[in-house]
């Protein structure tokens, strides 16, 4: 081999040569050039897609289909200075340039018809078991990251779909199966590295940056600039208990016995749960039934409860036993086992939630969140249980995620996470197919949010967004929405990181409300210093 060969220059060659071909239209379409598109390329250690190559059709796409971004092209960074190439190309085009790790924005902030900036190749994983801690990229699954942890029984909360990845989720706050004994995964966090606009790489913690570390801990992925690495304060966890409980929903009866469960767990297992090591994920969803291994139709509803104890089965039973003595109810099963098979079980034994027929590609889906902190009346319970089932399909998703313990104990002003007072956080999902299916789908979901218009609180979680509300700052950030745009501000003054759910400037009464919270109080440390690289550099807020 020649002494100056190199694998990633011949690569280069060829697919300059291809550019090569190509119109100068193909790129001054998107606002470049292709001497520009060629020199970034070069400083890359990763690799451009550009529309018309191969594997851009695959390489656009997001895990829901709905979503249909053509990127101008997609930057692939396998190394942090990769992000600053990319991050100059996609301010130098005619379009928003976004950031995509794992791809599974609900509102499909994930791909835009900018640069497409992917750092799901930033994916390193250190841990350090006698601190604990781990030092994790952006891109890392959580499938990966539970793998990693496994051999140390360390654990953090995080996402339940192996495919999800550290950068938006945690962004979003980072709701888990173990969330009410540790935390949300933002909780978990001792610092992050940032790359801002410009290219410069800022780490932030409760003592450096403290204002971005506040920030970006519920003030979602995209506003501030893009998040390369996560280093969490791990726990030790050994064998946990899990469970489930279900009851059918087809006889007037069966809702009865329901609407006693539920009006059961608001009162016992809510706001005065037995124990923060209880933790609790209600379903409304269609199966085939209640014993594995019955065709998979026809498929009825069932509302089930199942859940994590951290601690030993004994101790676990006993304290879901009103559950297992409710009427109607049948204990499905019990499993004492480490948690990464125990996550798998509770969405997947003895179905699928949704059950998805065998084979079937990734359906369309919309979905959208309410969060909930008062009891709800025995009507207002059935009032749900009753929309449910007229579902226009038998995929339609209900769940409810448990808050309470160690996430509502958590500081309110501790982070930009603000649904500290949240009893529990409401979520349907639907799903279609093809075009006959999507209006009923999404008619479906429009009678659900209509439906939880008296009984929510305003609030939503912030990593199941929607697109076109107008409201969403509110719903995602309340009063803390006036401190996250100062401290966009200072990290981010050109307002380079921006899509249609962007921080932006509060208005009006909820400015001046917001600054007299104690969210100003909490971040009041914004200064005009932004240290980077034990340096500091003085910028105007």
């Amino acid at each position: 081999m020649a002494h100056n060969y190199s694998k990633k220059r011949e690569l280069d060659r060829l697919r300059f040569a291809t550019w090569d071909k190509r119109p100068d239209s193909d790129f001054a379409k998107f606002g470049l050039t292709r001497d520009q598109v060629k020199h970034a390329q070069l400083g890359l250690q990763g690799w451009i897609v550009m529309p018309g190559d191969p594997d851009y059709d695959t390489d656009r796409k997001l895990f829901n289909p709905v979503f249909n971004a053509f990127p101008s092209m997609i930057v692939y960074c396998v190394v942090e200075s990769d992000v600053a190439v990319a991050l100059q190309l996609g301010q130098e085009g005619s379009a928003p340039f976004t950031v995509r790790s794992g791809g599974h924005c609900t509102a499909g902030f994930s791909a835009g018809a900018g640069v497409l900036i992917d750092v799901s190749n930033l994916n390193s994983i250190a841990v350090h078991p006698q601190m604990p801690e781990a030092t994790v990229g952006c891109g890392v699954t959580f499938g990966k990251f539970r793998a990693a942890l496994k051999p140390y029984g360390l654990h953090v909360p995080g996402g339940e779909c192996d495919d999800v990845c550290i950068g938006g989720y945690m962004q979003g706050g980072g709701y888990g199966f173990t969330s009410v004994t540790f935390g949300m995964n933002c909780d978990n966090v001792n610092s992050i590295r940032v790359m801002l606009w410009d290219g410069t790489i800022v780490t932030a913690s409760a003592r450096q940056n403290a204002d971005l570390w506040w920030a970006m801990r519920g003030g979602t992925g995209g506003n501030f600039g893009v998040l390369l690495s996560v280093s969490y304060k791990l726990r030790p966890l050994g064998d946990v208990f899990g469970w489930a409980v279900i009851w059918p929903l087809s006889t007037n009866e069966d809702m009865a016995n329901a609407t006693y469960a539920l009006l059961l767990l608001q009162s016992q297992f809510m706001r005065t749960a037995p124990s923060a090591n209880l933790n609790i994920q209600v379903s409304l969803c269609y199966q085939p039934g209640i014993q594995g291994g019955l065709p998979d139709s026809p498929m009825y509803p069932f509302l089930m409860v199942r859940g994590v104890w951290v601690g030993n089965e004994a101790d676990g039973m006993n304290a879901i036993q009103p559950l297992i003595d409710a009427p109607g109810a049948t204990l499905q099963w019990v499993n004492e086992t480490d948690f990464d098979t125990l996550n798998d079980a509770l969405l997947n034994v003895p179905y699928g939630m949704p059950c998805f027929p065998p084979g079937t590609p990734m359906p369309f889906e919309d979905k959208a969140s309410r969060i909930v902190s008062r009891d709800w009346t025995e009507a207002e319970w059935l009032s749900l249980l009753q929309y449910f089932v007229t579902t226009p399909n038998p995929y339609s998703y209900f769940y409810m995620e448990f808050y309470g313990g160690a996430i509502n104990a958590y500081p309110l002003e501790g982070s930009a996470f603000i649904h500290r007072d949240a009893v529990f956080n409401a979520v349907l999902d639907v799903f279609w197919w093809d075009a006959a299916g999507q209006a009923p789908a999404q008619d479906f979901l429009e009678g659900w949010i209509n439906l939880m218009e008296p009984l929510y609180n305003g609030h939503v979680y912030q990593n199941y967004p929607r697109l076109n509300d107008p409201d969403y700052a509110f719903k995602y950030w309340g009063d803390a929405q006036e401190q996250l745009w100062q401290i966009k501000q200072k990290y981010d003054p050109n307002n380079v990181f921006t899509f249609a759910q962007a921080v932006t400037a509060p208005a009006g009464a909820t400015a001046a409300k917001a600054g007299e919270s104690l969210f100003k109080l909490a971040v009041n440390a914004i200064s005009e210093e932004i240290v980077i690289d034990a340096k500091v550099v003085q910028r105007r807020v």
